[in-house]
């Protein structure tokens, strides 16, 4: 698969702290990315980072947990927004480790393939490694 990670559809929530409307669904989700979708309108600005806590499904049997990410697209619909994200991760993080495990329990799952989406997610070849933005 080049140049993409594989994806994982997901009934897990999104929140959003600095979005006034955070209560999103967690469309799908890949080490290096996630889609989520609201109802009505998200105020997201595309290029933008944002911290976002993730709450698995219920079966997944995991607490909810924080990843670092940033905007790439938002795609307005008549009643529901979508947007798409990078995941922007230190090394060594808990949402890291959380996030590695937590789509091993989606790739465990029955009937969860890959979701074939119309994402522009070419920028994103994996979590981006925000130290080498320091040195």
């Amino acid at each position: 698969m080049a140049g993409r990670d594989t994806r994982f559809t997901t009934s897990g929530q999104v929140f959003i702290s600095e979005v006034t409307n955070t209560d999103a669904l967690l469309k799908n989700l890949s080490s290096s990315g996630l889609c989520i979708e609201t109802k009505g309108f998200m105020d997201v600005l595309p290029k933008t980072r944002y911290s976002i806590d993730i709450v698995p499904e219920k079966e997944a049997n995991m607490e909810k947990f924080p990843l670092e990410v940033e905007s790439r697209w938002v795609k307005a619909k008549m009643k529901s927004s979508e947007s798409g994200f990078v995941i922007v991760v230190p090394p060594g993080t808990t949402g890291k480790t959380l996030l590695e495990q937590y789509l091993g329990y989606l790739a465990s799952q029955p009937n969860n393939n890959e979701e074939n989406n119309d994402y522009n997610d070419s920028e994103a070849s994996g979590p981006i490694d925000i130290s080498a933005e320091n040195q």
